[in-house]
């Protein structure tokens, strides 16, 4: 493979400077040189063949058809005369380069609050939910998958392009493993440890964590049942469901408003 230099051009995108790999690609910070914005310009490897192009072509095409802001984007697909795929995408980084989840939770000690965590969760689960109302399969997702951006938000990067590359399929199990993918991350998020087959209720490791977590994780990382939606898993994190608990509860009338009533009602009975 031919190596690429700073100062390079792929069409109106001029390389930068390298940044940290991705396992099926070399990423180089770009500008575009007319709107003066930054972007990550990607290069695979060249293709076995016109089929493994094709599907990854097509995994674009399926990810741009997704509407969730937790995805990373893909902003121009391209091949060159070698058989490589390219690929621009959002820059996400600071000055510093491109900040990966992984890397964040290293940055904090290995553990984030509940918060923070709970977050991060949300937000992962409506990029899984969203990508497999259209089709869109990845596996269980990584940490060093997740791009974290200026502001905190969450977007996965080359979402479903492995798989996609390799000609693997879908399925219901498949759906049920991405979600329970999405508790195994979130459950080291909240205590810095993955979970084992005998599952340590989080709220034994994390200190003054509502035990609502010890819940959800019993279901989540259940191999034999766990929620059949991303959706479903959402809505039942603690907060949110805390949420629709004290949304459903019954509106009761102000008691100074029912008393003077009363009076009214029987002054008029006089």
């Amino acid at each position: 493979m031919s190596e690429l230099r700073a100062g390079q051009y792929f069409g109106p995108y001029r390389l930068a400077r390298p940044l940290v790999s991705h396992e099926l690609a070399e990423r180089w910070l770009a500008l575009h040189v007319r709107q003066q914005s930054s972007h990550v310009v990607y290069r695979f490897a060249p293709f076995a063949d016109r089929a493994e192009s094709r599907r990854f072509l097509r995994a674009f095409e399926k990810l741009s058809e997704v509407k969730s802001e937790h995805l990373l984007p893909a902003e121009q697909v391209s091949f060159d005369s070698a058989f490589r795929g390219w690929l621009v995408t959002p820059y996400t980084g600071n000055q510093e380069g491109l900040l990966t989840l992984s890397r964040l939770l290293d940055l904090k000690g290995g553990q984030m609050g509940a918060f923070e965590a709970e977050r991060a969760i949300s937000q992962v689960l409506d990029a899984v939910g969203n990508a497999q109302s259209h089709g869109l399969f990845h596996g269980p997702v990584k940490a060093d998958e997740i791009l974290v951006d200026r502001h905190g938000a969450l977007h996965i990067d080359l979402y479903g392009v492995r798989r996609a590359i390799r000609g693997q399929g879908e399925g219901v199990d498949l759906a049920r493993d991405e979600i329970r993918g999405v508790a195994v991350l979130g459950y080291t998020l909240l205590t810095g440890l993955e979970p084992g087959p005998s599952l340590i209720a989080p709220s034994r490791v994390a200190r003054r964590l509502d035990r609502a977590w010890d819940d959800w994780f019993e279901e989540a990382l259940d191999p034999s049942g766990g929620f059949v939606t991303a959706a479903q898993a959402r809505e039942a994190l603690p907060t949110s469901r805390r949420t629709s608990e004290r949304q459903s509860l019954p509106t009761t009338a102000n008691p100074v408003r029912v008393v003077l009533n009363r009076f009214r009602s029987s002054a008029n009975r006089r």
